[in-house]
């Protein structure tokens, strides 16, 4: 039983590690390209406009990283089969577009 309990604690210790460096590239190496790109966006050009519009668009991707199990969910959500049940998307469920035929005079 003392091996399992040195398993467990070896796991948690690699989870919590595993987070750490996940905010740690987040928030340090995340933040530096997107300087970065603003940077090379104006020593390309010499534009101030050209380094904001990288600007922005880095911190938009960013918030797209960031936020991404959002996006993820809110697609699944979305994409609900028309039953009434609260069951998300997934496995076994398909989008059905269905036409009708136009009756009537045909020439």
């Amino acid at each position: 039983m003392m091996d399992v309990t040195v398993l467990a604690g070896a796991i948690d210790d690699v989870d919590q590690l595993t987070q750490k460096i996940t905010g740690l590239l987040v928030g340090s190496v995340m933040s530096l390209m997107v300087v970065a790109a603003a940077v090379a966006a104006w020593a390309k050009t010499k534009s101030l406009v050209s380094a904001g519009v990288a600007l922005v668009g880095g911190a938009a991707l960013w918030f797209a990283v960031m936020n991404a199990a959002v996006f993820r969910d809110s697609v699944g959500e979305e994409i609900a089969p028309d039953s009434g049940t609260t069951k998300s998307a997934g496995a076994g469920y398909s989008v059905v577009r269905v036409i009708e035929p136009v009756t009537g005079d045909r020439r």
